[in-house]
């Protein structure tokens, strides 16, 4: 378990360098402004205060951090996120697909990348730059990795066809993944769906971790480990809404025993959110029924 780990930055590098962790880390990449709010209210307005508290709760090695708000950028500058430091902290930035949809709506975001890869142009326009000085400042204030999130995939596969992504997308994404490279920070990749026919493809661009494992989708964690191996290191796999509780304690268990090598960051696939908040929460995380509801 997470607190029984004398340094949770070391032991996650142990994990995604797949050399032998002194136990499985665990860790949350998404968590909603009223989540925290709700149960965090002492600390309502200090966004690092309340992902501290949150980590310090469940017991987390990994947590997540949003650096796409105005308000975050504005933390990012002041150095907020050092008080994190005791923590693998990575900072989430939105990818260009994401951006394009935002942008247009999902349907016209679609066919502008089916018939000319424009919507995608577009909103990477400003990615590159972005994504430097954020990299930059992540580093100053001690943050070990940099999340790209875009989501890519549905259930059935990838939103658009393979050869749209390796022509339109994949090139941002690999130059993305060299900045946080140069910049000593561990590269992460979100999305939802079944991403497994371009996993290949973003080792080979440099990420170091995948989540979610989107089981929904038919990802499957163990199918994963048997195909990668050693070549890149997972996040999440906990189904805390569809999954009953006896089969929450059965995967936590087959996973802290399967990855003691490393390759696995264990968590819940969707995030923490109000959604998520029920008794099953402390099948993952224990201390959620001792202390959580009494917050």
């Amino acid at each position: 378990m997470p607190e029984n780990c004398v340094n949770h930055r070391e032991n996650v590098t142990a994990v995604l360098n797949h050399s032998n962790p002194s136990c499985l880390p665990r860790g949350e990449l998404f968590f909603s402004r009223k989540f925290l709010d709700v149960f965090f209210p002492c600390s309502q307005g200090d966004y690092a205060g309340q992902v501290a508290s949150a980590a310090r709760l469940l017991d987390l090695s990994v947590v997540g951090v949003d650096l796409n708000e105005e308000w975050s950028r504005s933390l990012l500058r002041e150095g907020a996120y050092k008080r994190l430091r005791e923590y693998f902290t990575v900072g989430y930035i939105n990818g260009p697909v994401l951006r394009a949809i935002e942008r247009l709506g999902f349907r016209k975001a679609m066919l502008s990348i089916k018939k000319d890869h424009q919507a995608v142009l577009d909103a990477a326009a400003n990615l590159l730059g972005e994504v430097e000085e954020k990299c930059t400042l992540a580093k100053k204030n001690s943050l070990s990795g940099i999340l790209l999130a875009d989501d890519i995939a549905g259930n059935s596969g990838l939103l658009f066809s393979h050869k749209d992504f390796v022509a339109a997308i994949l090139p941002l994404y690999e130059q993305i993944a060299g900045i946080m490279k140069r910049n000593d920070l561990y590269a992460f990749f979100h999305s939802d769906g079944d991403t497994r026919e371009i996993i290949e493809s973003l080792i080979e661009a440099g990420y170091d971790c995948i989540h979610p494992i989107d089981n929904q989708a038919g990802l499957t964690l163990y199918e994963l480990k048997n195909t990668f191996e050693n070549k890149v290191s997972f996040m999440g796999h906990i189904d805390i809404i569809t999954w009953n509780d006896e089969r929450i304690v059965q995967e936590v268990n087959n996973a802290e025993n399967m990855f003691k090598d490393g390759g696995l960051i264990l968590g819940s696939s969707c995030g923490l959110s109000m959604k998520t908040v029920s008794n099953k929460l402390s099948r993952l995380y224990p201390r959620w029924q001792i202390e959580g509801q009494a917050l």
